[in-house]
């Protein structure tokens, strides 16, 4: 039968006896029960589904043209509009905001910084 003391002491001798070479054995092992561990539980995960392959419809001219899902327009925005000479007085009322005395004295002091910008230290 193994005899435990016997193996325990050769150890503790090897450990003694060879200092470095046991340490390093000793990582070793460690390393490798980690890689083990990881190993494992990178197999325990589930696979990703796979994405479905998308079908290629053959296209043909007198096909009616199938956009892609997207998110919806809201009621009351216009993609087009016919373009008009003048506003009428709906259209005034319903796009058109008044400035007042702030807004206009905010733009007159830009439009002033933007034109000494531009003319900088011309003579």
């Amino acid at each position: 039968m193994i005899d435990v003391n016997d193996i325990v002491d050769n150890v503790r001798d090897f450990y003694r006896e060879k200092k470095v070479l046991a340490i390093l054995i000793t990582i070793l092992v460690a390393l490798f029960f980690l890689a083990l561990i990881i190993f494992v539980v990178q197999a325990a995960k589930p696979a990703k589904p796979e994405t479905p392959a998308e079908i290629e419809l053959p296209l043909e001219p007198d096909q009616k043209i199938l956009y892609p899902e997207g998110p919806s327009i809201p009621d009351g925005y216009a993609l087009t509009r016919e373009p008009k000479d003048k506003w009428t007085e709906e259209d005034a009322e319903e796009f058109f905001t008044m400035p007042d005395k702030q807004q206009l004295d905010k733009l007159e002091s830009d439009n002033d910084k933007l034109v000494n910008e531009i003319l900088g230290a011309t003579p």
